[in-house]
């Protein structure tokens, strides 16, 4: 394992400098390792020398500069260490297979080189195989189903040597102004991640595609008696062997706990158990904190358990950073400003008015404070312990506009025609997720005495007419992204 690590530092070392003159010993140096020695095994384990490897990596980031970019070409080959334009051209033309003025003129695809990554594949014993992505960061998970993608997508582009940036996917994925409540009911599902989805993986591509990656999706369906309709489950163990062998974690739609995706990251014995981490487990509201029982484990009759999954397929060409904010502003707007129902349940502002009605005008008399003395319909035991967790449900997602503000901030910075607007909506935004934390305030506590004050009318006004004021900073951070899209002729 040692040298797997220092390998990987080297790697690291090189990401961190390409920009500059970098000299072999300082590699090696970074590997705690002898030039000649650090030499051999990188060549033994990535198939290339250390200089073949720079090189790509540059003409690489060379060719998505020149794609996104009003940039000169000399400015950009002397950026990446090329001294004159007939030499980067030559070497640009021999790697990515048309030359640097095509890409400027945006008429040719580029061939991406991501940064390399070190797995583990472990062989022997009685024929077991064993393989890890051994750079996923430990993951965080904060009780947000829906937003819980994001924390995944960010763990998944950072095992592979990425860069990301978190506000700016959850904006992204629409996480940094979603809203979604079941109308006349009290149940959970409002924050996992299809709920506002009208077809399947929708948010998912929507993000993947505007940071540049190719993915394949696919929905596992089943008849009423559990047997494969559309797939197999030697093929969803081929698809996620294929794909964490290719160095890519798999992250998928799955029933194996109280949230409803994953990433795995490892398998053993050719697929026959998966490796990833499990969220939630032992979690009780007001006692732990969710993410004090995140760990890896290993599964067992996995594929019984999927319900779709990501395969992540390499990159493509981004479209300009102002065509994708003004696509995301449009998004916003469609999700706030939207009447009908998806999936039972309703979204933007119709849902703020859906969640705040209910939570002053619901009748609470005759239920029982816990679930254990709570009678039961439909299976549920309508407690005020139970609804007061739906409210808190609510009050994640109104919450998670904290997320984003920071890619709004950068966005006012690029572009300063949309400065004020950004602005305005940025303070409203974080007013509004500001309600989050207002119950707490005034005394709420996931105990016997919080519950009995959800109980009663005048708590639950107080939160109410609280909620309202939040929900008015949502509507005006909508307004201004609707502003811009007009500034823009949308």
């Amino acid at each position: 394992m040692y040298w797997i690590k220092e390998m990987q530092n080297a790697i690291g070392f090189i990401e961190d400098n390409l920009l500059e003159d970098i000299s072999m010993d300082a590699i090696a140096s970074s590997a705690n390792s002898s030039l000649p020695n650090f030499q051999k095994i990188f060549s033994i384990v990535t198939g290339m020398t250390v200089g073949d490897y720079i090189r790509a990596r540059r003409l690489s980031l060379a060719a998505q500069e020149l794609a996104a970019s009003n940039n000169k070409a000399l400015d950009v080959a002397v950026k990446y260490g090329f001294e004159t334009a007939a030499g980067f051209s030559k070497a640009f033309t021999r790697f990515h297979g048309v030359t640097p003025s095509d890409v400027m003129r945006h008429k040719s695809n580029i061939v991406y080189f991501a940064p390399l990554t070190i797995n583990i594949d472990i062989r022997g014993g009685r024929t077991m195989r064993r393989k890890l992505i051994p750079n996923l960061p430990e993951i965080t998970y904060d009780g947000n189903n829906a937003a819980f993608f994001t924390t995944l997508l960010a763990a998944t582009l950072q095992s592979m040597g990425e860069e990301c940036d978190k506000a700016k996917l959850i904006a992204l994925s629409g996480e940094g102004n979603r809203f979604c409540w079941t109308q006349g009911k009290w149940i959970f599902g409002n924050e996992v991640a299809e709920s506002i989805n009208e077809t399947p993986f929708e948010t998912q591509h929507r993000v993947l595609s505007a940071i540049g990656w190719n993915a394949k999706y696919i929905t596992v369906t089943r008849d009423k008696d559990g047997k494969y309709m559309n797939t197999d489950r030697l093929q969803i163990r081929q698809d996620f062997v294929s794909a964490i062998d290719n160095g890519y974690p798999v992250i998928a739609q799955y029933d194996m706990g109280d949230n409803d995706m994953n990433v795995f990251f490892g398998y053993e014995n050719d697929g026959e158990k998966v490796i990833g981490y499990e969220y939630n487990n032992g979690f009780e509201p007001g006692k732990s904190m969710p993410t004090d029982f995140s760990t890896p484990i290993t599964w067992d009759d996995w594929e019984s358990k999927i319900n779709g999954y990501i395969l992540l397929m390499g990159k493509q060409t981004t479209v300009s950073e102002r065509a994708t904010a003004l696509s995301l502003f449009r998004t916003i707007s469609q999700h706030a400003r939207k009447t009908s129902e998806i999936r039972g349940k309703k979204v933007g502002i119709a849902a703020w008015e859906s969640y705040l009605h209910m939570l002053e005008h619901d009748d609470f008399t005759g239920l029982g404070l816990l679930e254990e003395d709570a009678p039961t319909v439909d299976g549920i035991a309508h407690s005020v312990q139970h609804r007061f967790f739906i409210f808190c449900d609510g009050l994640t997602q109104i919450y998670a506009r904290k997320g984003a503000l920071p890619y709004y901030t950068l966005l006012s910075e690029k572009f300063p025609e949309w400065r004020e607007a950004l602005n305005t909506a940025v303070a409203a935004l974080d007013a509004c997720a500001n309600f989050a934390g207002f119950l707490w305030s005034i005394g709420f506590t996931f105990d016997n005495a919080g519950f009995e004050k959800f109980k009663s009318a005048e708590g639950r006004k107080a939160l109410a007419d609280e909620g309202r004021k939040a929900m008015h900073n949502d509507i005006i951070a909508v307004e201004q992204f609707e502003e811009i899209l007009r500034q823009e002729g949308i």
